[in-house]
């Protein structure tokens, strides 16, 4: 018994406790998570083989009305049963290829959620550096605040080096350069309408209505939808706690839960630090701050009077490639370098 009259010894014990606790209930949660996959999983495979059978049953019925069309002893009451119950069956397969398209969704939302819930349990648990989530040696290049006078100069420079980037655009002035952007294959991310923090959080209906303005701009002028969001100020942001205690504790939750991934960053360039930041200095600030990392995720911005980040980003690009990084965009999918939140 002596062993549990050493304060170390029970301190131990209750450090030991909490970890089985947290793994036990990760556990739990993946293993409901895993269920739902299969359950979905089998009711799609039991839709398929429906649909086989619906099909089967149109090939038949079609038999028979080619049959009856030269039978001249069959009824035009015949015919027309036959030809209703063709009717019936088409309509039961054109459901059956709804529900089909609609459970090849859900278990691809599944998937990605499975997979987010994962890296975020894994992280919970200090198993994984954020940074090394992300696939080994990529690089997401991302300008907020945009689009502006600056936007098709960027563009220009990312095509010239053939690589995409990702862009969490506001409601400016130059919308009309947003369809650019997606024809030229580069991804849209939402930043707010107004990226007005005394309006962006001022509470969460304010949040969702401001993000609803952005996206229905983006749609407008593109046709996309896009599913990527990029808080104003980042997921770590304390400004917030100015207008809304809590408010980006809840917002982490439930963007995911409308089915928006946010994005955060690893990489700062400074082009903000200032009004104007020199291109030299921008351009050492991301090549300094990506050495030793695994995979990167680079905040610039696009707001029209960042000229020098223009100027500054051949020789990131270049530099970048010289330490061995390549280009991706950002999709849904992606990982999220996702910031503690303070807030």
């Amino acid at each position: 018994m002596k062993f549990f009259k050493s304060k170390t010894n029970i301190l131990f014990l209750f450090i030991i406790f909490l970890l089985v606790a947290c793994l036990s209930g990760v556990s739990y949660f993946a293993y409901d998570k895993y269920n739902d996959y299969v359950d979905v999983s089998n009711e799609l495979d039991e839709n398929i083989s429906d649909l086989e059978a619906a099909q089967e049953k149109i090939n038949g019925l079609n038999e028979k009305i080619a049959e009856y069309d030269v039978d001249v002893t069959k009824s035009a009451q015949e015919k027309a049963e036959l030809k209703s119950q063709l009717d019936a069956a088409l309509a039961e397969k054109a459901r059956l290829e709804q529900e089909n398209s609609s459970l090849k969704t859900e278990i691809e939302q599944l998937k990605i959620e499975k997979r987010r819930n994962e890296l975020q349990d894994a992280i919970r648990l200090n198993k994984v550096n954020q940074a090394d989530t992300a696939e080994s040696g990529i690089c997401y290049l991302t300008f907020d605040d945009g689009p502006s006078n600056n936007t098709l100069k960027i563009l220009d420079i990312l095509d010239a080096y053939n690589i995409k980037a990702t862009f969490f655009v506001v409601g400016t002035a130059k919308t009309q350069y947003l369809p650019q952007i997606a024809n030229r294959g580069h991804a849209i991310g939402l930043h707010t309408k107004t990226h007005k923090y005394e309006m962006v959080y001022k509470d969460i209906n304010s949040y969702l209505e401001d993000i609803k303005g952005i996206s229905d701009i983006v749609y407008s002028k593109t046709g996309i939808r896009s599913n990527i969001i990029r808080f104003p100020g980042g997921s770590s942001n304390k400004i917030s706690s100015n207008y809304c205690k809590g408010i980006m504790t809840d917002l982490s939750k439930r963007m995911p839960e409308l089915g928006y991934s946010y994005f955060d960053w690893n990489v700062v360039s400074g082009d903000a630090d200032a009004a104007v930041v020199p291109a030299n200095t921008i351009a050492t600030n991301v090549l300094n701050r990506a050495k030793g990392k695994k995979s990167i995720c680079v905040l610039m911005h696009d707001n029209g009077g960042k000229t020098t980040t223009v100027e500054a980003l051949p020789q990131i690009i270049e530099g970048l490639k010289k330490m061995g990084y390549r280009f991706e965009k950002l999709t849904a999918e992606s990982f999220g370098f996702h910031q503690n939140l303070n807030n």
